[in-house]
């Protein structure tokens, strides 16, 4: 979101890959979980203990792909998964998802730094993959979902949540706090700019050099607009078939959206049931 910029915030003038991978960037100011805004994270565990209990992850295998601190990890092992791969590009928030999980649950984890548009796992390796919160940062998203695809078992779950649209809903939305706070007024006006900017000049605002480097003066973190229309068309271009979304409002409004993307092949009415209902 807009915040004034820290010299060494200008690693965004690379690659979102390498911002994300750079040390420091995600443990310093991306950790959307910061114990020092409340009210995120409890929206986030919600918003978690509800999705698995849409997935029920007791015996599956499952990916957590952009995992962070592994909060989703661990809340998947201690729903019984058989066995969960955290992943992320950033190899200091791997070495916290290890510090985070019970050492009695490493048995059933692995931890692998990779990039996710080339994903080290063998096809058809997990029977569910999480991905919270993070699709609106990638440069090729349609990348990203394809090699999930890839990796997800014929009939595999996979979860997506989503926000960084609908500027409207910042303004009833709590501020940002942390150690880069931003009040709702300001979230909502940069929401706005970034939208305009990157119709007119790509995701990054990367067509012209300028506009690049006002968006390095103004953000300290990639972002796109991405709304719902636009990751369902991503979705299916991925080859997910079978798509639920339900948006969870703030107000009136929605402040998220949740996907569930069953990859081809033969799909549980149960789940369908199931999902539809949650």
């Amino acid at each position: 979101m807009a915040v004034n910029q820290s010299p060494e915030d200008m690693r965004l003038a690379h690659s979102p890959s390498e911002y994300f991978r750079a040390p420091g960037t995600v443990t310093t100011w991306w950790d959307p979980l910061s114990e020092s805004d409340p009210d995120y994270r409890h929206w986030f565990q919600r918003q978690l203990q509800e999705l698995l209990s849409v997935i029920q992850p007791r015996g599956l295998r499952i990916m957590d792909a952009a995992a962070g601190r592994g909060r989703a990890s661990a809340a998947c092992l201690a729903a019984g998964a058989s066995f969960v791969l955290s992943a992320d590009i950033s190899a200091e928030m791997l070495r916290l998802a290890r510090q985070g999980i019970l050492p009695d649950s490493q048995q059933g984890v692995a931890f692998v730094q990779t990039n996710l548009e080339d994903i080290p796992i063998a096809d058809g390796t997990f029977d569910a993959v999480l991905l919270l919160e993070v699709l609106l940062h990638f440069e090729r998203p349609d990348a990203v979902l394809r090699e999930i695809a890839r990796v997800l078992k014929p009939g595999g779950v996979l979860v997506v949540t989503t926000n960084g649209a609908n500027p409207i809903a910042r303004l009833f939305a709590p501020p940002k706090l942390g150690p880069r706070p931003a009040s709702s007024f300001r979230l909502f006006a940069a929401t706005c700019t970034n939208e305009v900017m990157t119709a007119a000049f790509g995701f990054l605002w990367s067509r012209t050099p300028v506009t690049a480097r006002l968006y390095r003066r103004f953000f300290n973190v990639p972002v796109r607009p991405l709304y719902p229309w636009r990751v369902r068309a991503l979705l299916r271009q991925a080859g997910f078939r079978d798509i639920y979304h339900r948006a969870v409002p703030v107000r009136w409004l929605p402040r998220e959206h949740r996907w569930i993307a069953l990859n081809t092949g033969t799909t549980k009415p149960s789940f369908r049931a199931r999902y539809r209902g949650a």
